[in-house]
Protein backbone atom coordinates (compact mmCIF):
# COMPACT_ATOMS: atom_id res chain seq x y z
CA UNK A 1 0.00 0.00 0.00
CA UNK A 2 2.59 2.54 0.77
CA UNK A 3 4.22 1.97 -2.96
CA UNK A 4 0.18 2.65 -4.16
CA UNK A 5 0.16 5.79 -2.52
CA UNK A 6 3.62 7.40 -3.66
CA UNK A 7 3.43 5.48 -7.08
CA UNK A 8 2.71 7.37 -10.41
CA UNK A 9 0.07 6.62 -12.93
CA UNK A 10 2.10 6.59 -15.75
CA UNK A 11 6.00 7.29 -16.45
CA UNK A 12 4.73 10.14 -19.01
CA UNK A 13 0.84 11.37 -20.24
CA UNK A 14 -1.85 11.45 -17.67
CA UNK A 15 -1.05 11.48 -13.79
CA UNK A 16 2.69 11.22 -14.09
CA UNK A 17 3.68 12.62 -10.32
CA UNK A 18 4.31 11.11 -7.32
CA UNK A 19 0.78 9.93 -5.55
CA UNK A 20 -0.57 10.32 -9.12
CA UNK A 21 -1.67 6.55 -9.10
CA UNK A 22 -3.82 7.00 -5.74
CA UNK A 23 -5.16 10.08 -7.53
CA UNK A 24 -6.08 8.83 -10.36
CA UNK A 25 -7.68 5.60 -8.39
CA UNK A 26 -9.37 7.60 -6.30
CA UNK A 27 -10.56 9.99 -8.90
CA UNK A 28 -12.25 7.30 -10.47
CA UNK A 29 -13.82 5.60 -7.85
CA UNK A 30 -15.39 8.52 -7.07
CA UNK A 31 -16.80 9.16 -10.44
CA UNK A 32 -17.89 4.73 -10.64
CA UNK A 33 -19.87 5.92 -7.12
CA UNK A 34 -21.92 9.06 -9.24
CA UNK A 35 -21.93 7.10 -12.64
CA UNK A 36 -23.52 3.83 -10.96
CA UNK A 37 -27.08 4.66 -9.92
CA UNK A 38 -27.93 5.71 -13.30
CA UNK A 39 -26.86 2.09 -14.19
CA UNK A 40 -28.10 -0.47 -11.94
CA UNK A 41 -27.72 -3.79 -14.36
CA UNK A 42 -23.71 -3.17 -13.47
CA UNK A 43 -22.16 -4.87 -10.98
CA UNK A 44 -21.44 -2.00 -8.67
CA UNK A 45 -18.77 -4.84 -6.92
CA UNK A 46 -17.42 -5.52 -10.13
CA UNK A 47 -16.79 -1.62 -11.14
CA UNK A 48 -15.28 -0.51 -7.94
CA UNK A 49 -13.07 -3.86 -8.02
CA UNK A 50 -11.85 -3.33 -10.94
CA UNK A 51 -10.82 0.55 -10.51
CA UNK A 52 -9.01 -0.53 -7.09
CA UNK A 53 -7.07 -3.38 -9.12
CA UNK A 54 -6.84 -1.52 -12.87
CA UNK A 55 -3.24 -0.36 -12.53
CA UNK A 56 -1.83 -1.72 -9.49
CA UNK A 57 0.59 -3.48 -10.84
CA UNK A 58 2.17 -0.06 -11.91
CA UNK A 59 3.67 -0.43 -8.51
CA UNK A 60 6.04 -2.66 -10.01
CA UNK A 61 6.14 -1.55 -13.25
CA UNK A 62 7.78 1.85 -12.72
CA UNK A 63 10.75 2.85 -11.08
CA UNK A 64 9.73 6.30 -9.80
CA UNK A 65 12.97 6.48 -6.63
CA UNK A 66 14.31 9.18 -8.68
CA UNK A 67 13.44 9.44 -12.47
CA UNK A 68 10.49 7.57 -13.65
CA UNK A 69 11.58 4.84 -15.47
CA UNK A 70 10.41 1.06 -16.14
CA UNK A 71 11.68 -1.57 -13.91
CA UNK A 72 12.66 -4.81 -15.70
CA UNK A 73 9.22 -5.88 -14.40
CA UNK A 74 7.68 -3.71 -16.36
CA UNK A 75 9.73 -4.25 -19.08
CA UNK A 76 9.06 -7.79 -19.62
CA UNK A 77 5.49 -8.34 -18.04
CA UNK A 78 3.45 -4.92 -17.72
CA UNK A 79 1.43 -3.65 -15.02
CA UNK A 80 -1.83 -5.44 -17.04
CA UNK A 81 -0.37 -8.81 -16.40
CA UNK A 82 1.18 -8.20 -13.35
CA UNK A 83 -2.10 -7.21 -11.46
CA UNK A 84 -4.20 -10.45 -13.30
CA UNK A 85 -0.74 -12.53 -11.52
CA UNK A 86 -1.67 -10.96 -8.08
CA UNK A 87 -4.83 -11.57 -8.03
CA UNK A 88 -4.58 -15.21 -9.87
CA UNK A 89 -2.47 -15.39 -6.79
CA UNK A 90 -4.99 -14.40 -4.00
CA UNK A 91 -7.66 -16.68 -5.90
CA UNK A 92 -5.29 -19.27 -5.51
CA UNK A 93 -4.58 -18.31 -1.53
CA UNK A 94 -8.07 -17.83 -0.75
CA UNK A 95 -9.19 -21.15 -2.47
CA UNK A 96 -6.68 -23.12 -0.04
CA UNK A 97 -7.77 -21.10 2.71
CA UNK A 98 -11.17 -22.86 1.94
CA UNK A 99 -12.83 -19.79 0.67
CA UNK A 100 -12.72 -20.31 -3.33
CA UNK A 101 -13.62 -17.37 -5.85
CA UNK A 102 -15.97 -18.26 -8.00
CA UNK A 103 -14.05 -18.28 -11.43
CA UNK A 104 -16.89 -16.51 -13.74
CA UNK A 105 -16.60 -13.80 -10.99
CA UNK A 106 -12.59 -13.95 -11.56
CA UNK A 107 -12.93 -13.92 -14.80
CA UNK A 108 -14.84 -11.10 -15.14
CA UNK A 109 -12.68 -8.99 -12.98
CA UNK A 110 -9.54 -9.96 -14.85
CA UNK A 111 -11.21 -9.01 -18.04
CA UNK A 112 -11.74 -5.39 -16.60
CA UNK A 113 -8.12 -5.54 -16.03
CA UNK A 114 -6.76 -6.83 -19.70
CA UNK A 115 -9.47 -4.56 -21.36
CA UNK A 116 -9.05 -1.33 -19.40
CA UNK A 117 -7.10 0.54 -22.03
CA UNK A 118 -9.30 -0.36 -24.43
CA UNK A 119 -7.99 -1.23 -27.69
CA UNK A 120 -5.33 -3.46 -28.78
CA UNK A 121 -3.20 -0.53 -29.65
CA UNK A 122 -3.13 1.33 -26.18
CA UNK A 123 -2.12 -1.83 -24.33
CA UNK A 124 -4.81 -3.84 -23.95
CA UNK A 125 -4.83 -7.80 -24.91
CA UNK A 126 -8.48 -8.00 -25.00
CA UNK A 127 -11.49 -5.13 -25.83
CA UNK A 128 -13.87 -4.42 -23.18
CA UNK A 129 -17.01 -6.90 -23.66
CA UNK A 130 -18.74 -6.28 -20.78
CA UNK A 131 -20.60 -3.67 -19.01
CA UNK A 132 -18.44 -3.59 -16.03
CA UNK A 133 -15.13 -3.30 -18.29
CA UNK A 134 -16.62 -1.05 -20.64
CA UNK A 135 -17.57 1.44 -17.68
CA UNK A 136 -13.95 1.22 -15.99
CA UNK A 137 -12.60 1.79 -19.68
CA UNK A 138 -13.68 4.71 -20.24
CA UNK A 139 -14.05 6.27 -16.66
CA UNK A 140 -10.34 5.37 -17.07
CA UNK A 141 -9.91 7.64 -20.15
CA UNK A 142 -12.42 10.50 -19.16
CA UNK A 143 -9.92 10.58 -16.05
CA UNK A 144 -6.87 10.51 -17.67
CA UNK A 145 -7.84 12.74 -20.55
CA UNK A 146 -9.15 15.84 -18.58
CA UNK A 147 -6.21 15.25 -16.29
CA UNK A 148 -3.89 15.86 -19.25
CA UNK A 149 -5.85 18.99 -20.55
CA UNK A 150 -4.88 20.64 -17.37
CA UNK A 151 -1.56 19.49 -17.11
CA UNK A 152 -1.29 21.08 -20.67
CA UNK A 153 -2.80 23.89 -19.54
CA UNK A 154 -0.94 24.09 -16.44
CA UNK A 155 2.24 23.56 -18.02
CA UNK A 156 2.14 25.91 -21.04
CA UNK A 157 4.69 28.47 -21.03
CA UNK A 158 2.74 30.78 -23.17
CA UNK A 159 0.21 32.94 -21.25
CA UNK A 160 -0.76 35.49 -24.08
CA UNK A 161 -1.75 32.41 -26.07
CA UNK A 162 -5.54 30.87 -26.09
CA UNK A 163 -4.13 27.20 -27.35
CA UNK A 164 -1.15 25.33 -25.81
CA UNK A 165 1.27 23.94 -27.71
CA UNK A 166 0.42 20.33 -29.24
CA UNK A 167 -0.54 17.56 -26.81
CA UNK A 168 0.65 14.37 -28.81
CA UNK A 169 -1.22 11.85 -26.54
CA UNK A 170 -4.39 14.19 -27.34
CA UNK A 171 -3.61 14.70 -30.42
CA UNK A 172 -4.85 18.14 -30.70
CA UNK A 173 -3.80 21.45 -29.58
CA UNK A 174 -5.95 22.58 -26.29
CA UNK A 175 -7.91 25.76 -26.23
CA UNK A 176 -7.20 27.47 -22.73
CA UNK A 177 -9.96 30.13 -21.96
CA UNK A 178 -12.88 29.40 -19.92
CA UNK A 179 -15.34 30.86 -22.04
CA UNK A 180 -17.87 30.80 -19.01
CA UNK A 181 -16.19 33.22 -17.17
CA UNK A 182 -16.96 36.84 -17.70
CA UNK A 183 -13.52 38.54 -19.43
CA UNK A 184 -10.49 39.90 -17.26
CA UNK A 185 -11.12 43.94 -16.92
CA UNK A 186 -8.69 45.91 -18.75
Amino acid sequence: MANFKQAPAARTNHHAYLGGLLEHTLGLLELAVLALPRYPRVSADLVLTGIFLHDAGKTAELAYSTAFSYTNEGQLLGHIVQACLWIQQRAHALAAAGKPVDPAVLNALQHIIVSHHGKYEFGSPKLPSTAEAIMVHHLDNLDAKLNMVFGAIDADPDESSEWTAWVQPLETKVFKPDVTKPPAPG
